[in-house]
């Protein structure tokens, strides 16, 4: 009877307004659903590798975080020292009776950092990473860049009475244990190196971009010219210069990355969460949206034209 009631007094208009509502939020429900469920399933399901023996490809690593080649990062807000961080400046707005944040500075770091899991070292590179981290700040103040006295107070709640700015900062620390999950390649030691016939043929087109000096160490008789049987020095030149070019690739040190993946269905995820808390996280998403869809489903079954 409560269910005939309420919608008694809608309007045809106001009736096929919720009925398309609740149909396209009912929709994103259901995809949503399947994509969280999707995603709990890749976590839980895809095993951890050591970096030391990973296959290449799609990967599940562990590791302590620390600084690159580069060395670490201070965000530019607080100056907290790190190796990832992103970071928002926004400005509160009103007019008349709507009010809202919005953003007028963003930024996120793209410098690579590694992570040591006792077995190798990986590099992480973090373009297009999603990044889920517990290390967050929000703070308010009343200047576009926050004042030393606001850095202070960062992670203290604050009287926002007055302020007009709002600064919002999420990094990674040296020395967290981060869950990556990613697309992992090996480069060095020998690995992917071209054939010897690929490197030849490179050098003979380097060599041809200077003629004269070919010509200068190749025409035996003067002529101004290369013949066959000189071309034929030149190719064992190059076929010893190609030799010498590979045995220097083998030489060098083995490098693991890990970065997104070419395949977009796969995510590329970065946390300072477990995995069980991140497949834990997913499926409480796709329980609360499967609620909202089996609520949509209700509301347009209880509608009465």
């Amino acid at each position: 009877m409560i269910s005939t009631q309420w919608h008694a007094s809608l309007s045809d208009d106001e009736a096929t307004f919720i009925l398309v509502a609740a149909c396209v939020l009912g929709l994103v429900c259901f995809i949503s659903f399947f994509y969280y469920l999707k995603r709990a399933r890749l976590i839980e399901d895809t095993p951890t590798s050591k970096i030391r023996s990973a296959a290449q490809g799609y990967v599940e690593l562990v590791g302590a975080v620390s600084a690159g080649d580069a060395g670490q990062l201070v965000t530019p807000l607080s100056g907290t020292p790190c190796v990832w961080y992103d970071y928002k400046v926004q400005r509160y707005s009103k007019s008349g009776k709507n009010s809202h944040w919005h953003t007028i500075k963003k930024g996120t770091s793209e410098q690579w950092f590694q992570i040591d899991d006792q077995t190798g070292n990986c590099i992480i590179d973090p373009l297009d990473a999603e990044v889920i981290t517990e290390h967050t700040r929000t703070w308010y103040g009343n200047t576009e860049f926050p004042a030393q006295q606001d850095n202070e107070k960062n992670g203290l709640l604050q009287n926002i009475r007055g302020r007009r700015y709002r600064y919002i900062e999420k990094f990674v620390y040296i020395h967290d244990v981060i869950y990556a999950l990613g697309h992992f390649q090996s480069q060095g030691g020998g690995r992917n190196m071209p054939s010897k016939h690929n490197i030849t043929g490179e050098i003979i087109r380097e060599w041809r971009q200077d003629y004269n000096k070919i010509l200068q160490q190749f025409d035996q008789d003067g002529n101004g010219e290369i013949d066959l049987d000189e071309w034929e020095q030149v190719r064992k030149a190059a076929v010893g210069e190609a030799e010498k070019r590979r045995s220097d690739l083998s030489l060098r040190p083995t490098i693991h990355i890990l970065s997104k993946t070419p395949n977009k269905q796969y995510p590329f995820i970065l946390s300072t969460h477990s995995q069980k808390k991140l497949a834990k996280q997913c499926r409480f998403y796709a329980a609360i949206l499967f609620f909202g869809f089996i609520i949509c489903n209700y509301i347009i079954a209880t509608l009465d034209f």
